[in-house]
Parts: C-alpha cells; sequence; structure tokens
C-alpha cells in the first residue's frame, strides 16, 4: 500500500499540492520571499553587512522589470529608459520644492508626466525599426539630460540636482529613514517592499495578460503578426507607455530613498546599466532582470569593500592574500560573467542558468524515476 493511501491527509495534501494552483501564485509567492529574504540576508555580516542596501536593490529590481517589459516581451531596445526614472524623480522634487505639492501629488504628476512622454515618444518612433528606435531614445534621453543640466528656470538645480524633497511622513535618524504616520512609525523599506510588490504585480499581470501574449508574438514574429491581423504599432506603443511609466514609479521610490533627484538619473551610464543588468540576469523570465540586478548591486558593494581573503576563516588565517587592488576593477569580473551568460545563453542569463542548475540537481536526485 502507497503511503498516499495509508495517509488520507498526506494524501491530499500532494492532491493539492498537484493542482496548479501553485504554479499560479509562483511569482506572487516569489515576490513575497524575496523582499522578506532580501535584507536579512544580505546584511549578514559574511556579504555585506548593512541593511540599506536592500532598498536600492529593490528600487533597480522594478525599474529592469519594467525595462524588460520592452526589451524582453516586445523585442525593443531603448538606450534612453533613464529618462522616465528621471521623470520620476525630478517630476516628486520640483512638484515639492518649487510647487508646493504634496508629496503623493507631486509623485503622480511625474509619473502621469511619463506616461504621457512615453506615449507620444512612441507614437513618433515606434515604426522607425529596431535600430533607430534605439538610436531616437538615446536622442531623447540626451535631450532631456541637457534640459536638466542647463537648468532653466532653476527648476532642476542643474550639476548638483534637487535635494530634500522628501515627503512629511518621512523622517530620517541616524542614516535610516523611517515612515512617521502619528503614533504609527515603521522602517522605510516596508513601504517600499509593499509598493515594489504591488508595481511588480501589475508588472506581471501586464505580462500574462493576451496584452503581453501579444508583444511575445510580436517579438517573434512581427511579420506574421500583421498578417493575422495585428495592429503591432499601437502594441509597440503601449508597451513603451506601460515601460516608462513602471520605471517612474521605480523613480519615485528612488527619490524617497536618496532623498532628492540627479543628473546620475537621467545620465547615459543608468540606461547603459539597465540594459546590462537586465541581460546579464535573463530577458526570457518575469525574475531574470531582478536577478540581474540583484547580482549587479550586490557585486558592486560586495567587491570593492572586499579587501583581504583569509582562508579557511578569519579565526584560522593559513592562507592571507590581499585583494584590494585586483577587487576595485570589480566591472572587469562582472562583465566576464556577462560575456559568459550572454554566450552560454544569450536570453537566459544568470536566472536561466540558475534555473537550469536547480532543474538538473532534481532530476538527479529528487526526481520521479519513472
Amino acid at each position: 500500500m502507497s503511503d498516499r493511501s495509508s495517509n488520507p491527509f498526506a494524501g491530499r495534501l500532494a492532491e493539492a499540492l498537484d493542482t496548479d494552483a501553485i504554479q499560479h501564485l509562483r511569482v506572487p509567492i516569489g515576490l513575497v520571499a524575496i523582499v522578506v529574504l532580501i535584507r536579512p540576508i544580505i546584511s549578514h555580516p559574511m556579504l555585506l553587512g548593512y541593511e540599506q542596501i536592500a532598498n536600492t536593490i529593490l528600487i533597480w529590481m522594478l525599474f529592469a522589470a519594467s525595462f524588460n517589459l520592452l526589451i524582453g516581451y516586445t523585442g525593443l531596445l531603448s538606450f534612453g529608459h533613464a529618462m522616465f526614472l528621471g521623470f520620476g524623480t525630478y517630476g516628486a522634487a520640483i512638484g515639492v520644492l518649487h510647487l508646493g505639492l504634496p508629496f503623493s501629488l507631486a509623485a503622480l504628476v511625474g509619473v502621469a508626466v511619463a506616461t504621457v512622454a512615453a506615449n507620444l515618444l512612441g507614437r513618433l518612433i515606434a515604426e522607425k525599426g529596431e535600430i533607430y528606435f534605439a538610436m531616437l531614445t538615446l536622442a531623447f534621453a540626451q535631450s532631456v539630460y541637457f534640459i536638466a543640466n542647463q537648468n532653466y528656470g532653476g527648476l532642476t538645480g542643474g550639476s548638483t540636482g534637487l535635494s530634500g524633497a522628501l515627503p512629511a511622513w518621512i523622517e530620517s535618524y541616524r542614516g535610516v529613514m523611517y515612515v512617521s504616520l502619528g503614533w504609527l512609525s515603521f522602517d522605510w523599506y516596508y513601504l517600499l517592499a509593499v509598493v515594489f510588490v504591488l508595481a511588480m504585480l501589475g508588472l506581471w499581470q501586464l505580462v500574462r495578460s493576451p496584452f503581453g501574449r501579444t508583444l511575445i508574438a510580436i517579438r517573434e514574429n512581427e511579420e506574421l503578426g500583421k498578417a493575422i491581423g495585428i495592429d503591432t504599432t499601437k502594441y509597440k506603443i503601449w508597451a513603451f507607455t506601460f515601460s516608462g511609466m513602471f520605471s517612474a514609479v521605480a523613480g519615485v521610490l528612488l527619490e524617497i530613498n536618496n532623498q532628492g533627484a540627479t543628473l546620475h538619473d537621467l545620465s547615459i551610464k543608468t540606461s547603459g546599466d539597465i540594459i546590462l543588468m537586465t541581460i546579464l540576469g535573463g530577458t526570457n523570465y518575469f525574475f531574470g532582470p531582478a536577478a540581474g540586478a540583484f547580482v549587479w548591486l550586490f557585486a558592486e558593494d560586495f567587491l570593492t569593500e572586499f579587501e583581504t581573503l583569509v582562508l579557511p576563516m578569519a579565526e584560522v588565517p593559513l592562507v592571507v592574500v590581499e585583494l584590494s587592488g585586483v577587487l576595485t576593477y570589480w566591472q572587469f569580473f562582472l562583465g566576464l560573467l556577462f560575456v559568459v551568460a550572454v554566450l552560454v545563453a544569450p536570453r537566459e542569463g544568470v536566472w536561466g542558468l540558475f534555473r537550469s542548475g536547480v532543474k538538473r540537481v532534481y532530476e538527479r536526485f529528487g526526481g520521479d524515476d519513472a
């Protein structure tokens, strides 16, 4: 007699786990796992050793996932996606500092401006072809960067940016930000985590909807999509619009986290970094860009602070190797990982390689023998 028949409770549990419910909820469960586990793990003394970096990682995960709606699901490359992040940061900061708006309203204005700008820009360039699309996004982004740097009317602060634009309900104590709502006070990370999960769920609903499936069809074969009656230009415009909107949401969160807006938010380097993070993580998967952002930011912080390798442990220093002079070039090692990931699995990235490795281990040690 099998274990399932001899134990009715175990049988019912196994049947429940065999259903599609877990598959349908895997993304929400994964998002909750990220926000619950990422901070205690990276703050361990053996890793980064402090918690605040988790805020930045979540924001860039959202930005990368927003960008992947364009490159991963639609097949369009934007070289200037930092402008939408910048619309979020500068929109919120300008609304608070110069227009006297409540932060929530200023944030909505910033996201709305980014959404409208993405839609109008998409209408101008969506039909220009992939190469021209990429170049035109770069050109428009550089124009926005130039305008912010010129500081017309004193709105953007020029090269120094804008600082001090925080919501009234945010307080800072010894470098740690708190949400203070009268008698209720809690770490800013928890509010950030809630917004992160909600925004990521919004993206997930988009990519799993008929809209998202149509984007994939356009990516795989645009000419066939046109032949069966799909208005591919309209779908590209709306993919660009939604990508810009969610990128601006990440920008608003970044403005709060950094307590202001800087030109770096609009720079070509930021646009380049988000491209590399997304491809490094894997454009084929919803969690791929998030994995790429995590690997990139973790490596940047960990390797630049890592000075001495002690083996086998600090208490028994049999081998001591000085690495500070080598690991200052952390981008070389990350670039090497990027090259390997692209050569081995161009669209799979580190997340795809991780999934494949886990699957092989499961099949080897825990898979069904049948």
